[in-house]
């Protein structure tokens, strides 16, 4: 328990550092593919701009995506600008009453000016990769693997996801939203933890001091 506590305590450091981070990339002047080659900070959360094509014979649907109570996909596709391949999220779209039934999503076939922010994946080893290296599209993928989508469509990738902010097609639902839990919600878990382990230690410890008293008493009779 008193692990746990330490662990939600540590969470809470990291989102609270993740939320001052976002303040400080808010501020910034918005970037261009070009301009994030060569910056030499921490590209997390940064405001950028991008034009150039689309694959739209190519659509990733990310699983397991929740909005307002409502499972559905998170609508991924690979827009082409000056020879670099970036891996954009386009948004939301919710899923059909069958889940075998994919949603039909309709690329179009340029960008131009679009507003995003960068957003850096992370594997998570405890999710399973269901999608399989075939001809079908659109796929369905579990987590953003980035290795395992460049494999996929053959391309080489640049090491970010790019989540559109603008909410300028009615097609996708797009609320960017990097910190789910806010870090005073850890701060909470933390505290309840932390008391569970104090009531449980005192538990423990008056339940010792009966035991070895009982013990005491037995020997002098």
């Amino acid at each position: 328990m008193f692990a746990l506590a330490n662990w939600q305590l540590q969470r809470g450091l990291n989102k609270a550092q993740r939320v001052a981070s976002i303040a400080a990339a808010s501020s910034r002047e918005t970037f261009t593919l070009e301009q994030i080659k060569f910056y030499q900070g921490d590209i997390q959360d940064l405001p950028i701009v991008i034009s150039g094509t689309l694959n739209r014979a190519h659509i990733l649907l990310l699983d397991n995506q929740i909005h307002q109570g409502r499972p559905g996909f998170g609508v991924l596709g690979i827009a082409n600008s000056d020879g670099q391949n970036v891996l954009v999220n386009f948004g939301w779209v919710a899923g059909k009453r069958v889940r075998t039934e994919l949603p039909t999503v309709a690329l179009p076939n340029t960008v131009s000016g679009a507003l995003g922010r960068i957003v850096l994946p992370s594997n998570n080893p405890l999710i399973t990769e269901t999608a399989t290296l075939d001809a079908e599209w659109p796929k369905v993928i579990q987590q953003i693997d980035m290795r395992f989508i460049e494999q996929v469509l053959q391309v080489k990738l640049e090491p970010f996801l790019l989540t559109l902010t603008e909410n300028n097609n009615p097609q996708f639902v797009r609320k960017w939203q990097p910190v789910v839990m806010p870090p005073e919600k850890h701060y909470a878990y933390a505290v309840q933890w932390l008391g569970l382990g104090i009531a449980a230690f005192f538990v423990y410890f008056f339940a010792l001091r009966n035991r070895l008293k009982k013990v005491s008493n037995e020997e002098h009779q």
